[in-house]
């Protein structure tokens, strides 16, 4: 792909993002990005097919991002509970943005009515990126710093501790907690995570 067709596809993908958070996604029509962005309805059928797999090419912006802070470098030398609290303060910072936030909210709705929406979003979001945090954790119980246990059970653990209620919270649009609060939630997760999984 030449570097002029992606920088068009990301400022896309960028105006049809704050569209669709600002008035929502059944209110915006790809008048309305072209508006912004320049070029044609041609333009974007050729690049994302249509408006749904705008929509798509935005969840998987999203994707990207939350995928980033999973690439675990696995550093014999770095201690166990600082990797785990530095990615934990990473993942909440990332999925409690505004734009993660409203996303997910619609994604929710508008997969209601489209299961393939759904099936995208878990088969190239959760399904697929969650096996780096399970791997990285199945590599500490090899060597002796976890118990051996099921590896994806003990991601799941880690990850429902860490977001707790305060994802549930965002979505429903209660206010977000400040940063301080942020690293304690992270910090008794992680200590919990370590109470029933550290040698």
């Amino acid at each position: 792909m030449r570097p002029s067709t992606k920088l068009k596809q990301q400022k896309i993908i960028e105006v049809a993002t704050q569209l669709f958070l600002e008035q929502g996604y059944n209110q915006t029509n790809l008048d309305q990005v072209i508006e912004q962005c320049g070029g044609s309805k041609q333009t974007i059928y050729n690049y994302f097919g249509d408006k749904r797999g705008l929509l798509m090419a935005v969840i998987g912006r999203c994707i990207e991002n939350v995928e980033a802070i999973f690439n675990f470098n696995n550093d014999e030398n770095s201690d166990l509970e600082q990797q785990l609290l530095q990615f934990g303060t990473n993942y909440l910072n990332t999925i409690l943005t505004p734009t993660m936030v409203n996303t997910y909210r619609i994604m929710i709705t508008e997969s209601q009515h489209d299961s393939s929406l759904a099936d995208f979003y878990l088969s190239h979001g959760p399904q697929r990126i969650t096996n780096y945090l399970a791997q990285f954790l199945q590599s500490h119980m090899d060597k002796g710093n976890l118990i051996q246990s099921d590896s994806t059970m003990a991601c799941q653990h880690l990850l429902n501790l860490l977001k707790g209620d305060i994802h549930h919270d965002a979505l429903f649009g209660i206010a977000l907690p400040n940063k301080k609060n942020i690293e304690n939630n992270v910090r008794l997760a992680v200590n919990c995570f370590l109470n029933g999984y550290a040698r």
